[in-house]
C-alpha cells in the first residue's frame, strides 16, 4: 500500500510540475516531418552529407543522424555500426557534416553507446560537441538522444538538449503500458530533458495511442518509425506537443513537403 500510494503521489506531483513547464526552448517548428539518415538509395549513402542534403533541399527542417564518440580520436563520427560505416570510402566525422549541411537545419543525435563513456570521456565529448557547433551557432540546435537518463543529464547539465529515448509497450497492454509511461515521466521530468522519444508503433496496435497522448500531454515528444501513413502524418501534425516526427522505419520516405505552416500562421 505504501509503494502504490507513493507511486501515484509522484504521478501526481509530476504532473503537476509538468502542466507548469515551459518548454518554449525546445523545437516548436511548423516542419515536425524530419528526415532519418537522410533521403538515400540509388547510389546515394545513408547518413551522408548527400542524403541528408538532398532531405533539407526537400524541405526537412531536422535529421536523425546515428554519431558515436571515438574515444582515441577523441571526435564524433557519423555511423550507425562499428566497424564504421564509411561515406565515399572514407568516415564521416559529424563536423563534416555539420559544415556541409548545418546552417538553419536540427541535428537529431542518435548517440550510439553513450553510457560507455567514463566521467572524463564524457566531458571531453560534450567540450567536442560545443568545438565543432560553434562555427554554425550550431549549440541549439542539436539534440541528443539516448536512453539511459543518468548518463544523458551530463549533457543536458551542460546546457545541451537531451532527447530522453525510451520503450514503452503498446496501448494493448494497458496497465504495463500506463505503468512504463508514468515511470518514463518521472525519469524525463526529474532529468530536466528537452524532449521524449519513443516509438509510435503499429498502425493498428499504437505505443503513442490516446491515453499515451494524455499522459504525456504536458511532455514535448520527438516520435520514430512511424508508419508511412498520410493522415496519421496530418493527425500528429496537429497535436501541439509533438515537436517532430520521422516518418518509416529503416526506409527513405519523403513527406518533407508536409507542413502546418499555413494553419499556424
Amino acid at each position: 500500500m505504501l509503494l502504490v500510494t507513493v507511486y501515484f503521489g509522484l504521478v501526481f506531483y509530476v504532473d503537476m510540475q509538468l502542466a507548469k513547464e515551459d518548454f518554449s526552448s525546445s523545437y516548436d517548428g511548423c516542419h515536425k516531418v524530419w528526415t532519418a539518415r537522410g533521403l538515400y538509395g540509388n547510389g546515394i549513402d545513408q547518413n551522408s552529407i548527400e542524403s541528408i542534403g538532398a532531405a533539407f533541399e526537400q524541405g526537412a527542417e531536422g535529421v536523425e543522424v546515428d554519431v558515436r564518440y571515438d574515444k582515441k580520436m577523441q571526435d564524433f563520427i557519423v555511423s550507425h555500426d562499428y566497424p564504421y560505416n564509411k561515406k565515399n570510402g572514407k568516415i564521416l566525422k559529424l563536423s563534416e557534416l555539420f559544415d556541409a549541411v548545418g546552417d538553419n537545419h536540427f541535428f537529431w543525435l542518435d548517440y550510439k553507446k553513450l553510457r560507455h563513456l567514463n566521467e572524463e570521456q564524457t566531458q571531453q565529448a560534450i567540450q567536442r560537441l560545443f568545438d565543432i557547433s560553434q562555427k554554425n551557432n550550431l549549440k541549439d540546435r542539436i539534440y541528443i538522444e539516448n536512453e539511459a537518463p543518468i548518463n544523458l543529464f551530463q549533457y543536458r547539465k551542460s546546457g545541451l538538449h537531451t532527447i530522453f529515448d525510451t520503450s514503452p509497450v503498446p496501448e494493448s497492454m494497458s496497465f504495463v503500458s500506463a505503468l512504463m509511461i508514468n515511470l518514463y515521466k518521472m525519469f524525463f521530468y526529474f532529468g530536466n530533458h528537452s524532449v521524449m522519444a519513443m516509438n509510435y508503433g503499429e498502425l493498428d496496435d499504437p505505443i503513442y495511442g490516446e491515453h499515451t497522448r494524455e499522459r504525456l500531454k504536458n511532455v514535448p515528444v520527438f516520435l520514430y518509425h512511424l508508419p508511412v501513413d498520410e493522415a496519421l502524418v496530418d493527425e500528429l501534425m496537429a497535436l501541439k506537443n509533438v515537436r517532430a516526427f520521422i516518418v518509416g522505419n529503416n526506409q527513405s520516405i519523403n513527406f518533407h513537403n508536409k507542413n502546418s505552416c499555413d494553419k499556424n500562421s
